[in-house]
């Protein structure tokens, strides 16, 4: 039950961060709106995490619940102080953007593999039980 509030919160942040994020990028967010995007993407993370918590609970689970903390970790760090790195707009700050999108599509990939694999192995061990 957890996991799937969890994994849907992670869904739903993700995708609204995600249009915040583009609508940002084109210029079309307003700039009071970025707080909104940004907190999504804490949400993003810390569901991440607490989908790395269930699933380093599971036999074999250890290395995908690492792999969650230290990825909520680069995304979090690269979100809060994307606006640093290359600030200057005649730089390649699109690279920074560019790297920040591709990152934050990855926390959405950890996290849909970690309920995968959680879902899975709990209906092995339904099996099993019987």
């Amino acid at each position: 039950m957890v996991v799937r509030i969890t994994a849907n919160v992670l869904r739903a942040s993700a995708l609204l961060a995600l249009i915040f994020g583009v609508l940002s990028w084109i210029g079309v967010l307003p700039d009071s709106l970025i707080g909104i995007h940004m907190l999504l993407g804490i949400i993003v993370v810390l569901s991440l995490w607490i989908l790395g918590g269930v699933i380093a609970t599971t036999p074999r689970g250890i290395g995908l619940a690492i792999g969650a903390f230290v990825l909520g970790l680069i995304t979090l760090a690269l979100g809060l102080t994307q606006k640093q790195i290359l600030p200057d707009p005649n730089s390649a700050h699109v690279v920074v953007q560019i790297v920040h999108l591709l990152i934050g599509l990855s926390a959405i990939g950890m996290g849909e593999a970690i309920s995968g694999r959680y879902r899975r192995q709990h209906q092995v061990a339904k099996l099993q039980a019987r």
